[in-house]
């Protein structure tokens, strides 16, 4: 039986069977998968807390006929917080959302771990209380859009120089740059409305490039 150990995400969980729970996972090594964990559900199981959605996780698995199974899973960070802020959690659960639509089986793993990476980063940006969550959101879908090869280099022809300059920085700062909130700030408090202009300007190219219909984005809309 084929054995790995690998990093990644808890896209989405439910419930198999009467204690199991089938995960949906990005990871760093296999690109997204399906993994099953049995008697996660159980009383005094030792993986009960570790299977929800946002968990970031080393992962043991054991490949099964149709899928992987879960023996262990070693928490990195659970982002239970974001999960209990109404407003948040819905920002988090469209991060994940993408997270799945993007990815797939067996995907490259320089391009699984960028995925992550993003993902990663984007979920502990929403702890900053300094950073508007829908700036966060837009900032990672323009940098998802990179990732993906479906970006431009510039916003609209009309966009103004602080919506350029932040732009810039959403498509070529290290990633651990990337929600620096002090840069952020320098840029949006430039001139009164950079934000929304710049989040307009990326809602465009986003919904250009794209004609899927994402479940927790009709929320966010609503919000």
């Amino acid at each position: 039986m084929e054995e790995v150990s690998v990093k990644g995400i808890i896209l989405a969980s439910a419930p198999q069977g009467e204690y199991g729970r089938r995960l949906t996972l990005l990871t760093d090594r296999l690109g997204r998968i399906t993994a099953f964990a049995s008697g996660a559900a159980k009383a005094g199981s030792h993986i009960m807390g570790s299977t929800r959605p946002l968990t970031c996780a080393g992962f043991d698995l054991a490949k099964g006929r149709s899928a992987w199974n879960l023996h262990s899973v070693r928490v990195i960070d659970a982002f239970a917080e974001l999960a209990q802020d109404v407003d948040v959690s819905f920002y988090a659960m469209y991060i994940l959302e993408l997270g799945e639509y993007f990815s797939e089986s067996g995907m490259p793993e320089d391009e699984a771990k960028a995925l992550l990476n993003l993902m990663f980063m984007t979920l502990k940006a929403f702890r900053d209380k300094d950073l508007s969550p829908e700036l966060v959101r837009r900032i990672f879908e323009l940098r998802l859009l990179k990732l993906q090869g479906e970006y431009t280099t510039e916003p609209s022809a009309q966009a103004s120089e602080p919506v350029r300059a932040l732009w810039q920085h959403s498509l070529a700062v290290p990633l651990t740059l990337l929600y620096a909130a002090e840069r952020i700030d320098a840029l949006t408090e430039e001139k009164a409305g950079t934000a929304g202009e710049f989040a307009d300007c990326v809602d465009r190219l986003f919904r250009r490039q794209n004609a899927h219909s994402f479940r927790s984005l009709k929320v966010l809309e609503q919000m």
